[in-house]
């Protein structure tokens, strides 16, 4: 199902993308990176799994030197990705806060984020996706490319961090419009971000 050439060909990054590795079933893609992290891993390097349940999960490091504080607002550059990732399929996605998409009411990923246990500016931050890749093609009625749709997150998570580099916190925090929680199972999801 995923393949790291086929990944690489749609790459648009600068920064992600350089060192990608792929593991298989019972692997936890955030995991595996932090023990990377933690023995020095380079900035942009990414991991993947994926599992027999089509349950595919990608994790990229960061290393952008922020006091712990910040790293709330820094984190949710990942579902703002992932959201637009999953929209690129032209399908209807919505982010709801903190950190799940849904389409048609239906949970089909969530972001993940972990930091470095310590400090007051943690070492590095971990971002990443599991997509329930069933559900989003359930969803969607047709198949849908995991190679393409990892790639998009990958080049929108890039971007993203590239206008919090820039920007700072005032760059998400002018595009952090999610459904809150709750109101998608209450059938109040919409096409596209709602306000927050």
């Amino acid at each position: 199902m995923i393949s790291i050439p086929l990944i690489r060909r749609e790459l648009a990054s600068d920064l992600l993308g350089r060192h990608i590795y792929l593991f298989g079933h019972g692997a936890r893609s955030v995991a595996i990176l932090r023990q990377l992290a933690d023995t020095g891993a380079q900035e942009g390097t990414v991991v993947l799994s994926e599992d027999e349940e089509s349950h595919l999960s990608a994790a990229a490091l960061f290393r952008p030197g922020l006091p712990t504080g910040a790293i709330s607002v820094f984190s949710a550059i990942a579902t703002l990705a992932l959201n637009e990732a999953i929209a690129g399929t032209e399908l209807c996605a919505t982010p709801v806060w903190p950190s799940h998409v849904i389409v048609e009411s239906e949970t089909v990923a969530r972001s993940v984020t972990e930091t470095a246990p310590t400090g007051d500016r943690p070492a590095y931050v971990i971002l990443g996706a599991d997509i329930d890749f069933r559900a989003l093609e359930e969803v969607a009625q047709r198949s849908i490319d995991p190679n393409a749709l990892v790639a998009a997150f990958l080049n929108a998570l890039d971007q993203w961090s590239t206008k919090y580099a820039a920007r700072g916190p005032a760059a998400v925090r002018g595009a952090m419009r999610f459904l809150p929680r709750g109101q998608a199972s209450a059938g109040g999801a919409k096409c596209g971000l709602a306000s927050w």
